[in-house]
């Protein structure tokens, strides 16, 4: 773990919120977003505009963990999956110009509840974000309507592996982690398996966000991102590991699903 930067904004513990690791940058890119952002309406245009002007951008894995302490970690400059589609939609919930307030829809968007409060405090599985983002009406999980089938699985994928995901080691991150994965598991899930994918894409519309299942038996998603549309069929903007960057997939998504080895199919969620 590494020490606080000098871009650590101490302002917000003095105020009695949660300390913020941001960039000068960040404060930038924040702003370039939202001009985009202007423009487009309703919300999955507006986030999928963003999500468009993020192509190219860094893929970087594991930004969220660079510290000791739990902060509310702010990175435009270098995304993974996840942050990308959760970057896109803060951006895209916040009022004109105004980067606090992005900060605070990141939170509620990261955080069990919106409140930090260690390591366990934060969402750490895909479907948890899905779930909370639905419960706040923020989302609609389409899958079982687009005729998804059950999704059968016990997640507990990072409480088993200590080693892996060493915060865990503390008690009270390891509790927490677990009441998350109960909770979780109590959920009825549903997917769209590999095969059935290409059969139901035409109901995919742009802007829905895409979670790819996993093929690991403890884990929900492997993998996520926007739908988008080329040529009449579906395809994923996604911030992609083996291109070291945020791209479209070249192949439709069906055939991209049946070509990644470790996703079994897909989840849908459309933002309200």
């Amino acid at each position: 773990m590494i020490p606080l930067p000098p871009t650590t904004d101490l302002s917000d513990l003095m105020k009695g919120g949660p300390l913020v690791i941001k960039s000068d940058r960040d404060s930038v890119i924040f702003q370039e977003k939202q001009k985009i952002a202007v423009d487009h309406a309703p919300i999955a245009a507006r986030t999928l505009a963003i999500a468009r002007s993020f192509l190219g951008a860094p893929y970087v894995k594991g930004r969220l963990d660079s510290y000791q302490e739990e902060l509310l970690t702010v990175n435009l400059r270098e995304l993974d999956c996840w942050t990308f589609v959760e970057n896109s939609l803060a951006i895209a919930q916040t009022e004109q110009g105004d980067f606090e307030d992005y900060q605070e829809h990141l939170q509620k968007l990261r955080y069990w509840g919106g409140h930090i409060n260690g390591y366990g405090s934060r969402i750490h599985y895909f479907t948890g974000w899905l779930l909370q983002a639905e419960k706040n009406g923020i989302l609609e999980d389409l899958t079982q309507k687009m005729g998804g089938i059950p999704y059968r699985k016990t997640i507990g994928y990072i409480s088993a592996r200590p080693a892996k995901f060493p915060k865990i080691k503390d008690p009270k991150a390891l509790r927490d982690l677990q009441a998350a994965e109960q909770r979780l598991n109590a959920h009825k899930w549903y997917f769209i398996p590999q095969n059935r994918i290409a059969q139901m894409e035409h109901l995919i519309q742009e802007g829905d966000i895409v979670s790819l299942t996993s093929a690991k038996g403890d884990l929900d998603i492997a993998h996520q991102g926007f739908a988008v549309k080329i040529n009449g069929r579906t395809h994923l903007m996604h911030a992609s590991s083996l291109s070291h960057r945020v791209i479209v997939s070249k192949q439709p998504l069906s055939t991209y699903v049946i070509s990644q080895k470790g996703q079994t199919g897909i989840m849908v969620a459309r933002l309200k």
